[in-house]
């Protein structure tokens, strides 16, 4: 074979050699350099949610992925009533977990024999190996961020309403609202989310329905009551009856009131109002009853009556009141007033034994003898007025209660009162020989002396007929009064006379005897002053050079009277003092023009 040929053969075994051993490197160092290249990073062929990552380093990897998924980018549009919101899914909460969402799909294709590996890497590089990522939802902030949102979107509803202008009722519509539901928002919120996608959700809205739908119940009534004036009357009106009273229809729409029933308003007058008006109104209405007065006849120990009783009058308020509210609704225009029937306490058809006023329990006189015309007069006028009187269990007799008032249009004269140091004229004068007379009946019955008074100065004519001095009470209406307590069970009758023969004048007291007794001690004597010296007061009206004595002098005294009260055991049931302190006073002449009064040294040498 020719040289040349076989060295030929030979550089072609060479070669071939050659080509063999380079196969055999680049088949062993190709994958040893892709293991090198992709030592720290992804194979190919790894994806999360179809974002590929081969290549990329894990830090590499989760900042592509943060992007490629658009959590920073607003994903979720929310929409309202009238506007929506382009949301990042981070600002509701959605957050990706790099590490966890990379940690497995970095190991795939590791940590095993290299076969085993390189078997991975061929199925990543034909078919791949997609994903999922891992989120981490915090449902707090998507509530926060709808809790924000829900105060834009919420209109309170609007409830409607009764107002008055003037007499001119005008009802106002209601409005609806809305307001959004912030839990079922949620939920549809939640369920976007988990898409991680341009999404729409539509936020559930409710309407809110106000507490108060309508108001045009009210207007209508209000203008039944208002449709003119109110009158209020009396039923069964006596003469000289006040009314009937007229509420305009200005006073009445101020006294209207709304309520809501079921969402519906009403409007009435108000009923409290109403009553008000009535508390005032009730004094005019009122009209006291009539106790009938009686005398007692001791023969027959039967009551006669002297006048008769009558029935009072009262206003009912709260049945008024009723009436005039559910009336005025109705459109009435006239409304009778309630009023009760207030009967006596002692009708005219009360027998003795009814009442206990079986027998004469206590008696005091005075003697008025040599009184003055005008005086005698007055004790005559203001005597009937006590005479059949009945006072009551535990009711407190007050003198001047019943004798009203004092003037000359009450037909009283003018008389002697005592008016400071000294007598003056006055319409009245008299009248404490009642009072007095009065007092010494309750004394002597042992009743409770409420209030007594007695005179500033010592009067002769309550001394008259061995009575002594401190068993006087004197009256001055309305600051002084004679008061005492029946404090029996049974009522009192109080019978008064005048014994005309002896100008006696007498109070007596009936009803049951309890058996108690009275004794009296006294008057004790004390502080005696004398007078100072006379006064002379110029009477122009006097014939001149003439003088008269107006007052004589009397000394000053105190008179204490002891009174002590026994049941009809001998039981103490009261004790009692009487302290009157008499001012002494000085004696007075009124003298004419020219008359010369004596100075006062010759009064007190001629004394």
């Amino acid at each position: 074979m020719p040289q040349n040929r076989i060295f030929g053969y030979r550089r072609i075994s060479c070669a071939l050699t050659l080509a063999g051993l380079l196969l055999l490197l680049l088949l062993i160092g190709l994958p040893a350099a892709f293991e090198h290249y992709y030592a720290d990073r992804f194979y190919p062929g790894v994806a999360v949610w179809h974002v590929p990552l081969g290549g990329q380093r894990p830090d590499e990897a989760a900042a592509h992925l943060e992007d490629s998924l658009g959590l920073d980018r607003p994903l979720v549009t929310l929409h309202g009533p009238d506007r929506s919101w382009a949301v990042r899914p981070a600002d509701l909460g959605l957050r990706l977990l790099p590490a966890a969402t990379l940690d497995a799909p970095y190991r795939l294709g590791r940590g095993l024999p290299w076969p085993q590996n390189l078997r991975a890497h061929l199925r990543l590089l034909v078919q791949g190996a997609d994903f999922p990522p891992v989120f981490i939802y915090d449902e707090r902030a998507t509530r926060l961020y709808l809790e924000a949102l829900a105060e834009q979107i919420a209109v309170p509803a609007a409830d409607a309403a009764f107002t008055i202008e003037g007499t001119t009722p005008i009802a106002h519509p209601a409005q609806m609202g809305r307001a959004l539901d912030v839990d079922a928002s949620l939920e549809a919120v939640a369920a976007a989310l988990r898409r991680v996608a341009p999404t729409d959700v539509a936020l559930v809205v409710h309407p809110v329905t106000p507490t108060i739908t309508d108001a045009a119940p009210a207007r209508a009534e209000a203008e039944a009551i208002l449709a003119g004036p109110l009158t209020l009357t009396l039923a069964d009106p006596r003469e000289g009856d006040p009314g009937p009273w007229v509420f305009q229809p200005e006073q009445l729409a101020a006294m209207i009131t709304v309520q809501a029933v079921d969402g519906v308003l009403h409007a009435r007058l108000d009923e409290s109002l109403v009553r008000e008006y009535l508390a005032e109104l009730a004094p005019q209405i009122a009209v006291e009853p009539v106790d009938a007065r009686f005398h007692f006849d001791e023969t027959s120990g039967q009551l006669t009556p002297i006048s008769p009783s009558a029935d009072g009058r009262a206003l009912d308020i709260a049945a008024s009141a009723s009436r005039i509210v559910q009336e005025a609704a109705q459109g009435q225009r006239y409304i009778p007033l309630v009023v009760q029937t207030v009967p006596p306490r002692y009708p005219d058809t009360a027998t003795a034994a009814e009442l206990g006023i079986v027998t004469l329990v206590a008696e005091g006189d005075s003697y008025f003898i040599g009184s003055p015309s005008g005086r005698d007069h007055n004790i005559r006028v203001a005597t009937p007025k006590f005479d059949g009187v009945i006072v009551g269990p535990g009711e407190v007799f007050s003198f001047n209660h019943y004798l009203g008032e004092v003037s000359a249009e009450a037909g009283y004269d003018e008389s002697y009162i005592i008016a400071g140091e000294q007598l003056a004229i006055e319409v009245g004068g008299g009248i404490c020989q009642v009072s007095t007379t009065a007092f010494r009946a309750a004394f002597w019955g042992g009743y409770p002396i409420v209030e007594h008074w007695y005179h500033h100065h010592r009067v002769g004519y309550y001394e008259l007929g061995g009575a002594g001095v401190g068993m006087d009470a004197t009256v001055y209406s309305p600051l002084l009064d004679f008061k005492f307590r029946n404090d029996r069970p049974t009522p009192l009758l109080i019978e008064t006379e005048i014994e005309e023969a002896t100008h006696r004048l007498v109070f007596r007291f009936y009803s049951t005897d309890d058996g108690r007794w009275v004794e009296k001690e006294g008057p004790v004597i004390t502080d005696e002053t004398a007078p100072g010296p006379p006064l002379y007061e110029l009477d122009p009206d006097l014939p001149p050079g003439t003088v008269v004595r107006w007052q004589s002098a009397r000394n000053g005294i105190t008179a204490t009277i002891r009174r002590r009260v026994y049941d009809a055991d001998g039981n103490l049931l009261y004790d009692d003092l009487f302290v009157s302190e008499y001012a002494p006073r000085r004696a007075i002449y009124h003298y004419g023009p020219g008359y010369q009064p004596p100075t006062a040294e010759e009064e007190e040498s001629s004394g």
